[in-house]
């Protein structure tokens, strides 16, 4: 029994995410038009959209059509799918039916500092 709980938990720490420590660059910081647009119409919005036709089980109220929502998401989306110095996180995009391949390693790393940027009111 105490086997299936050390088990249990070390499963539990293994599949929890972490910030990622990114953070805004003072100068050549990605914006909505500069990245944000064409990342979340490529690995984001095909399933977290208010207008998907199909979410893929993404929740109903989780949509990333405007800056606006993504700003509201932010510390969800650097959980799931962003890079920093602190973590790279990778749970997101699912790859498959509707995002066929996953974003590179730069790719996570501007959307961290993106994300950082639009908490600050940059974007």
């Amino acid at each position: 029994m105490t086997r299936a709980v050390l088990v249990a938990l070390l499963f539990s720490a293994c599949a929890s995410s972490t910030p990622s420590g990114a953070e805004c660059p003072t100068s050549n910081a990605p914006t909505y038009g500069s990245f944000g647009t064409t990342f979340f119409k490529t690995y984001c919005t095909p399933c977290h959209s208010a207008t998907a036709s199909n979410r893929h089980d993404a929740p109903a109220d989780l949509n990333f059509d405007t800056v606006d929502d993504i700003t509201k998401h932010a510390d969800d989306i650097d959980l799931e799918a962003a890079s920093g110095s602190k973590a790279t996180n990778t749970s997101m995009p699912e790859v498959g039916p509707t995002v066929m391949t996953a974003p590179t390693a730069a790719d996570r790393a501007l959307l961290g500092q993106f994300l950082a940027c639009v908490k600050e009111g940059k974007n």
